[in-house]
């Protein structure tokens, strides 16, 4: 039996009638506990991207890196983060990314739903702002732009739904329209990469202010992309074809005027070379300016499932730059043919003793410029003792993995990666490589937190105590034979 709660006192009572409607009014609904107020759900998170999440324009307009869209019946809050404003330029390089890695789908009660997705797909949207100044750092003063697709990164939508929609290029094409307008912009370069390269082509035949479109690996032939190896279409295809934003139906709306960069592996496991080579096709039956490159598609093994050379985000940022910057058609395409750097590393090499004093006991943020469009930054602890450990932004306590770290000469070593030179450009630090040199990492100097890992503080430098290590400077660390925890 339940016991018996007290009665109030009359007057008390009802008081408690008359605040009981007050204050369910002020109660945040069910929902995420890490969405912003006026959100259902937080889609930085995976479970966020599995839900959707809807949002209120009151909670959109609350936020600074957001823009309240209303097309074709939608309403929606559409997120995104920027680097590089503030110098007057008027050309903007913005990224629309592919789909989350590792994600998987499913059809089911008459609509597309998300499975599943790795858990690198969560960020924050501190995360993001460090990765788009760290691209515009090393874009000479470009502005960046990261766009959010619905329901992704922040926006309110269902990706799962939303994904190669008509609804989501309608979306996108009305934030580019408020971003024009936010930041006195005048014209775009857009740089897509697999699924938002298919956003890219369909923005080319609505929009007149897109100077150059890079897309890199995309299904721009949906009929091609969703015909199996028996010659037959997926029931979801079949079923979502009029909704969907194939390129192939409106390339023949896209004016002359932008140059157009189509580049990816022919290889490619994930999304077939003919996918996006019948666009192409079609593309010039139209009297449009379209290059075509192979180059080489990179992988994340941690993903599993073997090699599938569909990683090419980072060469479609560089193109990008290279458009904005003045490079010719011909001069990317020689570029990316040799596979020689468009975007030149820039800054003073250090010393080793400098490399020292800048990471010895700092939090970086920053961002690996080949795993670029399948993470947007990582949280690094250079400890003290001689030990990196990398962190999810999202999850500051979750350690992804540590290595051993030293400095041989002029050089910065990593456990695994080698020994690369370091340079000094203002705030950011690049590892690179090679002749010409080549981005490898860029880093932002300053801990994120404003405080150094220093001495015996910090995650860093508890687990070096933990293992022994010693300070490594000019030491080759295979002397500790201990194993990492």
């Amino acid at each position: 039996m339940q016991p018996r709660r007290p009665r109030l006192p009359p007057l008390r009572r009802a008081a408690a009638l008359l605040l009981a409607p007050i204050l369910a009014g002020c109660t945040a609904p069910p929902g995420d506990a890490t969405a912003p107020p006026g959100f259902s759900a937080d889609t930085f998170t995976r479970d966020g991207l599995v839900s959707g999440a809807t949002a209120t324009e009151a909670g959109c307009r609350a936020l600074p890196d957001a823009v309240w869209i209303e097309a074709r019946g939608r309403r929606e809050c559409l997120r995104y983060a920027v680097g590089g404003t503030g110098h007057g330029a008027t050309t903007a390089i913005v990224y629309i990314p592919g789909d989350p890695a590792g994600i998987a789908y499913r059809y089911a009660g008459g609509r597309m739903q998300v499975d599943r997705v790795n858990p690198i797909y969560e960020a924050t949207a501190e995360s993001r702002r460090v990765a788009a100044e760290t691209l515009a750092g090393a874009m000479e003063g470009v502005p960046v732009f990261l766009m959010a697709r619905p329901g992704m990164y922040g926006s309110s939508g269902n990706h799962g739904e939303d994904r190669h929609t008509l609804a989501e290029v309608d979306l996108l094409d009305a934030a580019l329209t408020a971003l024009k307008q936010r930041h006195g912009l005048r014209d775009f370069v857009l740089s897509g990469f697999s699924s938002g390269g298919l956003i890219v082509a369909n923005l080319l035949a609505r929009r007149h202010d897109i100077r150059c479109a890079v897309i890199a690996s995309a299904p721009l032939d949906l009929t091609l992309f969703h015909r199996g190896p028996n010659g037959m279409l997926t029931e979801d295809f079949a079923l979502r074809e009029a909704a969907l934003a194939d390129p192939m139906r409106s390339v023949d709306e896209i004016r002359p005027g932008a140059e157009i960069f189509v580049i990816g592996d022919s290889r490619d496991r994930s999304v077939p070379h003919a996918a996006w080579g019948a666009w192409v096709r079609a593309a010039r039956a139209e009297g449009l300016s379209v290059t075509e490159a192979a180059i080489r598609g990179g992988d994340r093994p941690e993903l599993g499932g073997g090699p599938t050379y569909h990683i090419t985000a980072r060469w479609s940022l560089e193109v990008a730059y290279g458009c904005a910057t003045g490079w010719t058609a011909e001069r990317l395409r020689a570029a990316l043919q040799a596979g020689t750097p468009i975007l030149q590393p820039r800054g003073q090499r250090l010393s080793g003793a400098e490399i020292r004093a800048a990471f010895a006991g700092q939090r970086l943020e920053g961002v690996t410029w080949s795993h670029w469009g399948t993470r947007a930054a990582l949280s690094t602890v250079w400890g003290e003792g001689g030990q990196r450990d990398q962190y999810q932004p999202a999850h500051p306590g979750q350690r992804l993995a540590s290595q051993r770290w030293w400095v041989e000469g002029d050089r910065l070593c990593v456990e695994g990666e080698g020994c690369h030179a370091v340079l000094r450009d203002g705030r950011f630090l690049t590892l690179v490589e090679g002749e010409p040199t080549r981005l490898l990492a860029t880093y932002v100097e300053g801990p994120a937190d404003g405080q150094a890992v220093a001495g015996r503080a910090g995650p860093g430098a508890a687990l070096a105590d933990r293992v022994g290590f010693e300070p490594t400077v000019g030491v080759n660390p295979r002397r500790f034979s201990r194993p990492l925890p």
